[in-house]
């Protein structure tokens, strides 16, 4: 039987085993490079969204921030506004304190005429109130009254001896007293009832009452 020989190892002739490789198809290298777009793409997107709530985060703390500062800004100037206003309204109440106290006075001699005018029996009204004030130990008053009320006095001067107690009552016409008013003499006191005296402790009250 015949004897081979096997090749040597050593041998030029050798030939090394090579893997066959095949060349990609073409179709095959276009959908991975066309996946790799698309994956390039999907996180393109991903990291555009993630930049874009970041920024509308950011942005809209900073809105908060801004807004609310912007109204305790406001609300600051609103603030000084009203203590302005409030010391304009003191600074002018004080101005117009004068005339608002003579318009009062105005009215107040207004009114005290018209009713002297409507009523001439408001003389003796006056009278009586006067007469109150006269002392008890007083036996003789004079009552001097403007000449238009002179009549109404005489006519009522038994109610005024009776009310007073007094013992003798003298009714005197005298054309310097606004009518309306009258002045009272006795032997110790004068009490002054003048229309321009009722107007004068009106005057008092109102400065008493701006003041208090």
């Amino acid at each position: 039987m015949e004897k081979k020989s096997l090749p040597d190892k050593n041998s030029s002739s050798a030939q090394l085993y090579k893997p066959v490789q095949f060349e990609d198809d073409p179709r095959r290298s276009f959908e991975k490079q066309k996946q790799k777009e698309e994956s390039k793409k999907a996180e393109a997107i991903i990291q555009e969204k993630e930049g874009y709530e970041k920024g509308h985060a950011a942005g809209y703390e900073k809105g908060l921030q801004d807004g609310a500062k912007a109204v305790q800004e406001r609300l600051n100037r609103f603030e000084k506004i009203i203590i302005e206003l409030g010391d304009y309204r003191e600074q002018k109440i004080e101005e117009l304190m004068p005339q608002l106290i003579e318009l009062s006075l105005e009215i107040a001699k207004k009114i005290i005429h018209r009713e002297i005018d409507l009523d001439r029996n408001i003389i003796m009204h006056v009278a009586q109130d006067a007469i109150k004030k006269v002392g008890e130990k007083e036996e003789n008053i004079i009552i001097k009254v403007n000449p238009l009320d002179y009549e109404v006095m005489v006519a009522n001067i038994d109610l005024l001896k009776e009310e007073s107690g007094v013992k003798t009552v003298t009714v005197e016409p005298l054309a310097s007293i606004t009518p309306g008013g009258c002045y009272v003499e006795t032997q110790t006191s004068e009490i002054d009832a003048k229309v321009e005296e009722q107007i004068k402790e009106v005057t008092n009250a109102i400065s008493t009452a701006v003041d208090s």
